[in-house]
């Protein structure tokens, strides 16, 4: 097995730019990796995985690939099983933090004071356990532990408590897992920064990557200072910045760099772009008279990007099919990015008066539905739930698992139209619509997960709802938040406004101010093509656009002019 790894680690460094390769190639060690937007950050990460697998002798089970989301770890995984021999990349440890930390507990469960079997608990099981205990917060974990449960935050506490009080144990999976690679590092908090320093010793290899400028999570127990210390943390540590951008074009790049300057948190912050292209739009800016007019403003000029697809468009005569062509965009193409949710209503309601489809996506946890909770507990405890379980491992198992969950939602609604609460509490009435829309959340995720218990534990430890169908021709809307890591070729940033970006309850705290110019700064990296900015005139622009130089931005009317047909040079990433 060994001599196949050689041969697909031989031509790894080979896909790579110089400083990619530099960060790939690292010695043994601490390695941090400051990765810019658009840098091939995560394309990075899994080629040192897997170049050192190959070309180091690294045994595959001997690392431990740590992410913020099961999205993240799910795309960080596939990469792997394109680098590694399939058998190989199953052997890499890859997962979320409670995942990773529901690992260890389930290993440890008597050692950690649970019993055998425990579940984590859903939202609904937690809010019945808080309005049982109380003031008496003590008494919440004494609660879950008589239901044979566990919280979410400790998946994290338990494995640090544990680890902690067993010197011996924490060794044993410091041997275990003596290559750990950690993404988005800038977004740790405590607890996972403490698990993080028991697993890895002062000495030991981590590889921790990610960006401090894109560090917009403060609000959920984020440090970006855990990131900034790094060096201090671990033994020699090396760093590495990668500045090539291949995302973005260069009056993009250009902009973004200026307007993350005045904070920046990485000292001579710059980012070059790959793409040689000078024909490049500028930044269109547009001030709209009132956040309606601001929604139409954009309607038109979505539909006259794409080409005027809108039945609407054809008969008015604005456009026609020629300009399609001339294009090149889909409405897939096209992300509309704002600060807050109230944002959204009259967008929806401009696109969808211009006949321009549109999807909202959200980041909310499934368990947070009521209709998920309920499906999950009929999973785990209703009438049916021994159905299928003989099929667990087959190669039928993912097919088996969705219909289990669509009998489960068939179940519910067929049954009685009232959910009952645990404890007594009052009945909540669950329309049918409200039960086979969370069916068809689900369904994704059981598609992606082995078995029922995988499905369980995805879902306990904080499965996202992402209704985003990218394979949809419409128009996506979502928050600046919600937005990283993702990318458009066409991103219109609304709002751009002094009390939305920064936020208005913001502007007392420096740090909270910085943190809204990174936010900031994230929204504009997410173009590839064209960035629109727009704002309501009647209020003051936003102050992160003063950093950028006004030839890099242009001023709109209407609509922007059409986008000249050109050739996309090829992108190595």
């Amino acid at each position: 097995m060994l001599a196949g790894l050689e041969e697909v680690g031989a031509g790894l460094l080979d896909r790579l730019d110089s400083l990619q390769r530099v960060a790939a190639s690292a010695p043994a060690g601490a390695l941090l990796v400051v990765a810019g937007p658009g840098t091939g950050k995560t394309r990075t990460l899994t080629h040192r995985i897997a170049y050192l697998c190959a070309e180091h002798g690294v045994g595959p089970e001997r690392c431990l690939a740590i992410t913020f989301t099961r999205r993240a770890a799910e795309e960080l995984r596939t990469r792997l099983h394109g680098l590694l021999d399939t058998a190989e990349a199953e052997r890499v440890t890859v997962g979320t933090f409670h995942a990773v930390g529901l690992q260890i507990l389930r290993e440890n469960a008597s050692a950690a004071g649970l019993a055998p079997g425990f579940a984590v608990a859903d939202d609904q099981q937690r809010a019945a356990v808080r309005d049982a205990a109380g003031a008496d917060a003590d008494a919440y974990a004494k609660l879950l532990r008589e239901q044979n449960l566990v919280d979410t935050d400790e998946l994290i506490t338990l494995p640090v408590e544990l680890l902690r009080a067993d010197p011996a144990l924490a060794d044993r999976y410091q041997a275990r897992w003596q290559w750990v690679f950690v993404d988005e590092y800038q977004d740790v908090d405590s607890a996972q920064y403490e698990l993080l320093r028991l697993l890895v010793p002062r000495d030991g290899n981590i590889t921790a990557i990610g960006d401090p400028d894109q560090a917009i999570y403060s609000f959920r127990g984020a440090d970006v200072g855990y990131f900034l210390r790094f060096g201090q943390d671990f033994t020699d540590a090396r760093a590495v910045r990668l500045a090539r951008n291949y995302r973005s074009s260069a009056p993009i790049i250009a902009a973004a760099t200026q307007a993350i300057a005045p904070t920046s948190l990485v000292a001579g912050r710059r980012l070059e772009p790959a793409r040689l292209d000078p024909d490049a739009p500028l930044i269109g800016v547009h001030a709209a008279a009132s956040a309606t007019a601001e929604a139409d403003w954009l309607a038109r000029t979505v539909d006259e990007l794409v080409g005027g697809l809108s039945h609407r468009s054809f008969d008015s005569g604005r456009v026609d099919s020629r300009s399609t062509v001339s294009s090149g965009l889909s409405f897939a193409d096209i992300a509309v990015l704002h600060r807050t949710d109230a944002q959204a209503a009259p967008i929806v309601e401009a696109l969808t008066r211009s006949a321009i489809p549109v999807q909202k996506r959200s980041h909310d946890r499934l368990s947070q539905r009521r209709a998920v909770s309920a499906i999950a507990r009929e999973l785990r405890f209703g009438s049916d739930a021994g159905r299928f379980a003989s099929f667990a491992g087959s190669p039928s198992a993912e097919v088996d698992l969705v219909a289990r969950v669509r009998a489960a939602g068939r179940a519910l609604a067929t049954r009685t139209p009232r959910l009952f609460e645990a404890d007594g509490a009052a009945p909540a009435h669950l329309p049918e619509p409200e039960i086979y829309a969370a069916v068809e959340l689900l369904v994704p995720l059981a598609r992606r997960c082995d078995d029922l218990d995988g499905l369980l534990q995805a879902l306990a430890t904080g499965a996202e709802v992402d209704a985003l169908d990218p394979r949809a021709q419409a128009v996506t809307l979502l928050t600046l938040h919600a937005a990283k890591g993702l990318e458009w070729p066409v991103v219109f940033i609304v709002g751009c406004e002094d009390g939305l970006l920064p936020l208005r309850f913001a502007a007392a705290r420096s740090e909270t101010v910085a943190e809204e110019r990174r936010l900031f700064f994230v929204g504009l990296t997410r173009a590839q093509d064209r960035l629109f900015l727009s704002h309501v005139s009647r209020r003051p622009r936003t102050p992160f656009l003063d950093p950028v130089d006004a030839g890099l931005l242009e001023r709109l009317g209407a609509t922007p002019e059409p986008i000249r047909p050109r050739h996309r040079q090829l992108r190595l990433i």
